[in-house]
């Protein structure tokens, strides 16, 4: 399991049909293999494995489109950045990386 795709999932699973979201909770947050799935769902094992496979698709192309997972660690890496000059007392360190992450809001 690729753990790249259940943040994606975290981020996108909005724009994902009903079907999607619950064949992929049921992959990446119950951690149900294949077989479960088919069995719970009444799709065969081939069947989960092609609708994971589309939707992973899918979220890389959000991510590819949007870039908000992207665009979150690099906020949280500015942020970061600034609490830790804060910490050390450069007011003016911090000032710039907070003018950095609010060009990403």
């Amino acid at each position: 399991m690729d753990i790249r795709f259940v943040r994606l999932f975290d981020i996108y699973a909005p724009l994902l049909t009903e079907r999607q979201r619950d064949i992929m909770e049921l992959y990446y947050n119950e951690d149900e293999s294949l077989s479960e799935i088919a069995e719970n769902t009444g799709i065969t094992r081939q069947g989960v494995r092609d609708w994971i496979k589309k939707t992973e698709a899918q979220l890389d192309g959000y991510e590819r489109a949007l870039g908000l997972a992207e665009r979150s660690d690099t906020l949280k890496a500015i942020l970061t950045s600034a609490h830790s000059a804060l910490e050390k007392g450069n007011a003016e360190g911090a000032l710039a990386d907070l003018k950095k992450a609010e060009s990403l809001i």
